[in-house]
């Protein structure tokens, strides 16, 4: 009886002490799977951030490669527009006007505007029933810098181009593109204004927007053609109807 209540008793204290160390390894099962849970959904998060950082960088690339498809296409036309150009002014015409004149305005440059006056002149010679090829001078004056422009281009209808190359500086050449119109009550008088201009150091890629208005004057160099007859306006009537 003695020995049997001896063993009862170690039975109880072997439980007793059994028991918390069991306790223990379940505990570190838990702690075990939350911390693969965590390792898991970290693993996950990743994953997803790289697939979403592939997706914004595939993206970044196809608008890169489109701006760089339409730098592009603006060079074709540019250099189209510039053979046009060539074609144009390599005619060989007789000049029948000289013309002279000034268009002041604006040269942005840094962001800032800065005064610009052109002093303009040349000669004129018709291309077919409508065009004209020009070439001239273009005294520029650019805030405190000077620069001559030795001008080709030519204009049709109510559409000018010039283009203006220096002996000062290879890789500057300045382009004047705009409208012309006669004036009103002026026989001989022409309004200009050059709206998509610039001038442009094409060597350091250096653009700076030009806005010019003004107006020539011009005179018939001998009788190669006939005076150009403009039909009179009558600005009240048109006006009226404008604001009316």
């Amino acid at each position: 009886m003695k020995y049997v209540k001896l063993f009862s008793a170690l039975a109880i204290i072997m439980a007793v002490a059994m028991a918390p160390a069991s306790t223990v390894f379940a505990q570190s099962d838990v702690n075990a799977d939350v911390n693969a849970d965590v390792s898991v959904n970290a693993n996950t998060a990743e994953t997803k951030d790289k697939q979403i950082y592939k997706e914004q960088k595939q993206v970044r690339d196809q608008i890169k490669e489109q701006r760089q498809n339409i730098k592009t296409q603006l060079n074709d036309l540019r250099d189209l527009r510039n053979d046009r150009l060539a074609e144009k002014t390599d005619v060989n015409v007789v000049p029948s006007l000289e013309f002279s004149g000034k268009v002041t305005g604006w040269a942005v440059i840094g962001g800032k505007a800065v005064p610009a006056t052109f002093d303009l002149s040349g000669e004129a010679g018709k291309i077919g029933q409508r065009g004209w090829k020009i070439s001239g001078t273009a005294d520029a004056e650019i805030g405190d810098r000077n620069v001559t422009f030795d001008l080709q281009g030519f204009a049709r209808g109510n559409h000018v181009v010039l283009k203006g190359t220096t002996s000062e500086f290879d890789s500057v050449v300045v382009h004047l593109n705009g409208y012309f119109a006669p004036i009103a009550d002026e026989s001989g008088s022409f309004a200009l204004a050059f709206h998509r201009s610039a001038i442009i150091n094409e060597q350091a890629n250096i653009r700076i927007p030009l806005v010019l208005v003004g107006q020539v004057d011009t005179t018939l160099i001998g009788d190669v053609v006939e005076p150009t007859e403009i039909d009179p306006v009558d600005v009240s009537v048109e006006l009226s109807a404008l604001f009316n």
